[in-house]
């Protein structure tokens, strides 16, 4: 008797099925019931020896291969050199009338052996420098989309291969489907005429059709990597351009030192501030010890959307934000053309402020932005006395202002719903409760006051992609 019989050292016992123990699930998956078999049962079974069979290593090495390849370049290469030593194929043919009229068709493999000039590399990338072919013994072979087994053939002086084919007696060709259609073929050819089987056949339209789908989906997964590729080259660039719309570097302002931090939940993001000089020196250039405004807003959603709205905002805020304009009628300004845009689904929240470096106030409006907090020493408060609707909502909205005078040691804090807003594993938000506490033992300074609430929000959210743009702005009012 062949084979090698089942080891029996598993604990066997007498008589039927019985039950030897019950492992009681711990979540929503039933109790394993696990049960041994008879002795009597085990003894008729035994495995059949295949160690002298050359077939299946071939089998096993070709499919293990297909696997692992990414392209449809290679699924092709891997399975034809696979099935060429299963089968002793000598040649191949492949053909396609994919987008083409009717009668007409283009050869997107040929392969003879000792006639590498006439391989073709890669059909899907050399598809429209194909030549389009009609007629001839293909012409007459994909009329209709049956299989053929063909015997004792003789293919000489075609229009589309010439002698290439002559030495070759016997073929099979099998249409190869897409989505019902018939669109591919796949024509196999040996040089015995009498070499090949309609069991071959059965066997080549299953094998073709199966691998032509496997050839498809590679097809579909290397154009969307190329269009991911595309589409992140594109928000890349988007990504640069929204960047150098920043202010880098930081003005200089008389008594204030100042630290910003912008992040993106991905290359392009929605948030975005500026300092805008309202005074200037006889030169031209800003004035260190004048009015300057200054901007802190977030585009709803994230991504290149968003980064166009901010775009947008950037261009309407400077052209308008002049000397004689007061905070409020920045953001109405804002609002009403963000209004027209119709910028559906969309909104900004904002808020602009002219700070006087020479009187050390502050006049700002807020439409639904976070309110800015100062730290003084120990002491936290926030600048929450205006509010209003975010922009682009209500074409009509109206905006108060107010004016607060700040102290040497200050820091004024502005940042965006994503640093208050941002989630740990067990979908706790930072808050502005985090904030407080990143700057609590904080010496108030710019730089140290965004590094520590960006240190706490890397320990807040540990491993976790951002969920939403993070931009913070501190200002120091020193001596």
């Amino acid at each position: 008797m062949h084979g090698t019989y089942l080891p029996r050292d598993v604990g066997i016992e007498t008589g039927a099925w019985k039950p030897r123990s019950v492992i009681v699930s711990t979540g929503s998956m039933p109790p394993i019931i696990e049960r041994v078999l008879s002795a009597d049962r085990i003894r008729r079974m035994y495995c059949v020896d295949t160690s002298t069979n050359p077939r299946i290593p071939l089998l096993m090495e070709m499919v293990g291969s297909v696997s692992r390849a990414a392209t449809p370049q290679e699924i092709y290469q891997r399975f034809r050199s696979g099935i060429g030593k299963l089968l002793g194929i000598n040649a191949y043919v492949g053909i396609s009338t994919r987008g083409l009229n009717a009668g007409e068709y283009k050869i997107t493999r040929i392969e003879v052996p000792d006639r590498p000039e006439t391989r073709i590399n890669d059909p899907w990338r050399q598809w429209h420098t194909l030549p389009t072919m009609k007629g001839g013994f293909f012409g007459e072979l994909i009329r209709s989309a049956w299989p053929e087994l063909i015997h004792h053939l003789d293919i000489k002086d075609d229009p589309a291969v010439g002698d290439l084919l002559a030495p070759y007696g016997s073929l099979i060709a099998v249409p190869i489907f897409d989505n019902g259609e018939p669109l591919n073929w796949s024509v196999t050819l040996h040089r015995d005429p009498d070499f090949f089987t309609v069991k071959d056949l059965e066997d080549a339209i299953l094998r073709a059709n199966l691998v032509g789908g496997m050839t498809k989906n590679a097809v579909m997964a290397q154009q969307l990597r190329e269009a991911n590729t595309r589409i992140r080259r594109e928000v890349e660039q988007i990504a640069g351009i929204q960047r150098a719309l920043l202010p880098d570097p930081l003005p200089t302002i008389h008594g204030l030192s100042l630290a910003a931090s912008y992040r993106t939940s991905e290359q392009a993001g929605g948030d975005y501030y500026d300092f805008f000089a309202l005074d200037r020196l006889p030169d031209g250039s800003p004035d260190p010890s004048g009015r300057w405004g200054i901007l802190i807003a977030d585009a709803s959603g994230h991504g290149p959307s968003a980064a166009v709205v901010m775009a947008m905002l950037h261009a309407i805020v400077h052209t308008f934000a002049g000397h004689t304009h007061s905070p409020a009628a920045v953001l109405e300004h804002a609002n009403h053309h963000l209004c027209q845009k119709r910028i559906e689904n969309s909104f900004v929240t904002a808020i602009y402020g002219v700070y006087n470096a020479k009187t050390r106030e502050f006049t700002y409006a807020r439409a639904g932005h976070n309110p800015p907090l100062v730290k003084k020493g120990d002491s936290m408060r926030r600048l929450d006395r205006v509010g209003g609707y975010p922009l682009g909502i209500d074409p009509e909205q109206k905006l108060d202002e107010h004016t607060d005078r700040f102290e040497p040691g200050e820091t004024i804090i502005l940042y965006t719903d994503g640093v208050t807003e941002a989630m740990d594993v067990r979908h706790q938000m930072f808050g502005i409760a985090g904030i407080e506490r990143a700057v609590a033992h904080c010496s108030g300074a710019a730089r140290c006051t965004v590094e520590s609430i960006n240190n706490a929000l890397d320990a807040h959210v540990g491993a976790a992609a951002l969920s939403d743009d993070q931009t913070i702005v501190a200002m120091r009012l020193e001596e």
